[in-house]
């Protein structure tokens, strides 16, 4: 079966698809080469758009700073426009105390809960800065559901030169971790995130802004990236099977992405398979992919969604979803659920044997590994990599001053 994704002929053929630096732009779906910089979206096909680095001349550079090591496989073209704000270098450990248990003896756990703002979405906002201050971004809009637009604001907040919008649904303003400033205006919808999403696009759109893009965002997906390198780096032994909860799933293209480049590269025997997991009362990926799906159905959207997991609630993930079956597919992975007990237990096995407080949807994550152990997919001696994609953030600030907009969730 030909796969959705263009990955590995665009990777193979960088030369053919334009000039310019270390990478080019280029549809995943179609293939066409983007020279416009602002652009997020496919002109032709609406399909995601993203860097194609010349792997001749790539590889991990000798540095501390996580953005300069990689630079070779990030959408920035000259280093001087690197903007590292403390994040990556995080612990990837063997868990072996929680693998006894759980019966997964090289069972690895890549700890971003250690990040600034205990998220791995700390590493899209400096590379989102970074490659925004060479393409000359000074304003621009995003929607989150916390994690990034807490990350955006202390980035935006830290570094100057960009006046930052974000917009969020009512029920996830405790999330946003991040004290009132001139640079960050706080937006509220009376909605959840995808109304969220829709308010910030039309926002952006009537102020002439600069839409970040979520899960289109090329900045977001090679920032996650750098994750999944760093741990690919730090493992003593290959991964056959990677874990991460999914959303919209950015991380999880960003990390196989990453995994096809370093397979080509040599630093990787084989590509690992993917597996995206989702909690029980909001999965319609799952869903999805159980029915083999190509695509998100009314039946199954999830509307006004919730969950422990807060993260990770997105009932509507309709445009980002055949990337995701793509990912999973094709990496030979798969998707899976998770209930609220299965979740609570995992996060307490994190606690109390190997001393890591990861968050409801990294928990997510683990959980879904101890499922597929328990039915049969993993082996006790499988090599497992579950991405810990964060941490809570108790007595963080929140902002006060806030625009209030009225949404209509179905839109």
């Amino acid at each position: 079966m030909t796969s959705l994704l263009r990955y590995d002929e665009l990777m193979g053929s960088v030369r053919s698809v334009g000039s310019g630096g270390s990478f080019t732009i280029a549809c995943v779906l179609c293939g066409r080469a983007e020279s416009e910089d602002h652009r997020i979206r496919c002109e032709d096909c609406g399909g995601a758009l993203d860097a194609v680095h010349d792997l001749r001349q790539a590889g991990p550079r000798p540095s501390p700073n996580p953005l300069l090591r990689y630079f070779d496989m990030l959408p920035l073209r000259e280093p001087d426009s690197v903007c590292w704000l403390g994040e990556g270098n995080t612990p990837c450990v063997h868990a072996e105390r929680l693998g006894a248990e759980v019966g997964l003896s090289r069972l690895f756990l890549k700890e971003e809960g250690a990040n600034p703002t205990r998220s791995t979405k700390d590493r899209i906002a400096s590379v989102g800065m970074s490659r925004f201050a060479e393409i000359g971004v000074k304003a621009m809009v995003i929607a989150s559901t916390g994690n990034s637009s807490t990350a955006y604001a202390r980035a935006a907040q830290l570094l100057g030169g960009v006046n930052l919008h974000v917009f969020s649904g009512r029920h996830f303003l405790p999330r946003l971790n991040y004290p009132d400033h001139p640079a960050v205006t706080t937006h509220v919808v009376d909605g959840g995130f995808d109304a969220a999403g829709a308010a910030a696009r039309r926002f952006a759109t009537e102020q002439g802004m600069y839409f970040e893009g979520g899960f289109f965002s090329l900045t977001r997906r090679e920032g996650l990236k750098l994750a999944y390198l760093e741990a690919f780096d730090q493992l003593p032994v290959a991964p056959e099977f990677v874990f991460q909860a999914v959303s919209s799933g950015m991380g999880l293209l960003g990390g196989y992405k990453g995994a096809l480049e370093y397979h080509r590269l040599g630093r990787l025997p084989s590509v690992p398979r993917f597996v995206g997991v989702q909690q029980d009362s909001c999965a319609p990926m799952v869903h999805a992919f159980e029915e083999s799906a190509s695509a998100i159905a009314e039946r199954h959207v999830v509307r006004n969604p919730s969950g422990i997991a807060q993260a990770i609630l997105r009932g509507n993930p309709t445009e980002s979803y055949p990337y995701i079956r793509a990912v999973c597919a094709d990496s030979g992975g798969t998707m899976t659920r998770a209930d609220e007990a299965a979740i609570r237990r995992a996060r307490h096995l994190l606690a109390e044997r190997e001393g890591i407080r990861g968050c409801h949807a990294a928990a997510t994550a683990l959980a879904g590994a101890i499922r597929l152990r328990r039915e049969g997919l993993l082996s006790e001696d499988t090599p497992v990599l579950v991405n810990l994609t964060g941490a809570d953030r108790p007595l963080a600030p929140v902002p006060r001053d806030l625009v209030v907009h009225t949404a209509d969730v179905t839109r």
